[in-house]
């Protein structure tokens, strides 16, 4: 099954889109930031709070400076208002586990009636036989599960908190129910971050996804903040890795080209409402303003924003977020 995102375009949201890839190559080419439209795509976090430890996440380390938190409902109703006309395409992940949330479903569903593709990132923990129902009810049109193993041995060097059964019986009762009502949504994507203790598994996917009837399989690689997490970590075949390691440090693969379209089409909002410029600001360190104080799309315009797009289109490489950005990278 393939994903159809026309079926969520408009006229509006169409010319939207025309719009801001003008301006972005406009941008390019004039090395100074045109904005004409409004987010294409919306990044919006439930709750930067998880369930489990994994040891190279900054919400798993304890590494998050900002406060923890649950997005309200009133919040999120009040983000996809402002912006659903233009915006077709929601993410309702950003740090932490989105189903922790208890207001998750009926996000899901008012989405949803605002005719927005919603797409949902798991650990895959959660899914009792109760939340599989309520999952069905509600149903996202895409959920992206994560399984970094694919037995108890692997699973559990990473995924620390997890219990490799329960998440792999939560797969499968997901996947189970879906055949059986032969539902096209959810849209499942299984996602497997590469790392040294798993890579000798990736010849074993593609049979496991057919098993558990997955709709798409996306080999990641993983991100690390350390040389120790790196030498930890990292596979031994580069191809699987966004780094070059070597002895005494490690260093993005990616030649960060001054230009990045996530700032021209995408929008990323906190549970606490703040406006960041991707999802590789994890700790909110370039907070380009906040939705309780100012209407997000008077944050997409303002000065600090566009003065932050000026830097990328002018120096890269000197935005600290952007050196573990994967953009240009075949692997991702």
């Amino acid at each position: 099954m393939q994903i159809n995102p026309f079926k969520h375009f408009t006229f509006l949201r169409g010319v939207n889109i025309i719009k801001i890839f003008f301006s972005y190559f406009l941008s390019i080419f004039l090395k100074r930031p045109i904005v004409w439209g409004k987010p294409i795509t919306t990044t919006v976090e439930p709750t930067n709070l998880c369930n489990l430890k994994c040891p190279e996440c900054p919400r798993g380390i304890s590494a998050l400076t900002r406060n923890a938190g649950y997005l309200s409902l009133e919040d999120f109703k009040k983000i996809v208002d402002q912006i659903y006309k233009y915006t077709f395409y929601i993410q309702l992940f950003f740090q932490g586990e989105p189903f922790l949330n208890k207001d998750l479903f009926k996000m899901i569903d008012y989405a949803k009636s605002k005719k927005m593709f919603v797409s949902i990132s798991t650990n895959g923990t959660l899914f009792s036989d109760e939340m599989v129902n309520k999952l069905f009810e509600s149903p996202p049109n895409k959920l992206i599960f994560s399984l970094d193993g694919l037995d108890e041995a692997t699973y559990k060097i990473y995924r620390r908190g997890g219990i490799f059964n329960e998440t792999l019986n939560g797969l499968g009762t997901i996947s189970k129910y879906k055949k059986n009502k032969k539902l096209k949504e959810p849209f499942i994507e299984l996602q497997f971050l590469v790392m040294k203790h798993n890579e000798h598994q990736i010849p074993l996917l593609n049979n496991f996804i057919k098993k558990y009837s997955v709709d798409k399989l996306k080999i990641k690689t993983m991100q690390v903040y350390s040389l120790e997490g790196a030498k930890n970590f990292l596979p031994s075949n580069p191809k699987y890795s966004r780094y070059i390691l070597s002895e005494n440090e490690f260093r993005i693969k990616s030649k960060l080209p001054n230009r990045c379209f996530t700032l021209w089409k995408n929008i990323l909002v906190t549970w606490d409402g703040r406006v960041v410029p991707c999802c590789f600001d994890k700790d909110a360190t370039y907070e380009m303003g906040n939705i309780n104080k100012e209407e997000i799309i008077s944050i997409w315009k303002n000065k600090k924003y566009l003065n932050f797009r000026k830097s990328i289109l002018r120096n890269r490489k000197n935005i600290s977020i952007c050196n573990n950005c994967t953009s240009g990278l075949r692997i991702k």
